[in-house]
């Protein structure tokens, strides 16, 4: 049996969790990025061979820390992340490859996936990073 595979809106996640303004929003946005990236992968590292993320930041790459084996980074460039996140969606039901979960507050997004043949774990405006982990890392700790 595969992993299960949870594609993350990381861009999604942290706009909603957090909200910005102001002149310095990009240094935060970059800084919350990078406590989300250490959320996933310490996720990833407790829950083991039965899940994968794979975070998805829409933009050009950017250093950020690193994680376990079932833990990725994927950074769009131009594309936008809900094109590379269906796309996974998309590969997974045709390969036969497991189950497949996007978690977004991005309806349209969540719609999608779950016509494509995916789940949608939503996510409400305002959500921390760390009660989202919770919510995947329950059902998969060790």
């Amino acid at each position: 049996m595969s992993a299960r595979l949870f594609c993350v809106d990381g861009t999604n996640l942290v706009r909603t969790a957090y909200g910005y303004g102001g002149p310095a929003h990009q240094a935060q946005e970059n800084a919350d990025s990078e406590r989300l990236v250490e959320i996933f992968a310490r996720l990833c590292e407790e829950a083991g061979s039965a899940v994968e993320v794979e975070l998805f930041f829409d933009g050009p790459f950017r250093p950020m820390p690193g994680g376990p084996a079932n833990f990725r980074l994927s950074f769009t460039r131009e594309t936008p992340a809900d094109d590379l996140i269906l796309d996974r969606v998309r590969a997974r039901k045709w390969n036969q490859g497991g189950s497949t979960t996007v978690v977004t507050a991005d309806v349209e997004l969540g719609e999608t996936a779950e016509a494509e043949g995916g789940k949608w774990m939503r996510v409400a405006h305002g959500s921390s990073p760390e009660s989202v982990a919770r919510r995947i890392g329950g059902r998969f700790s060790r």
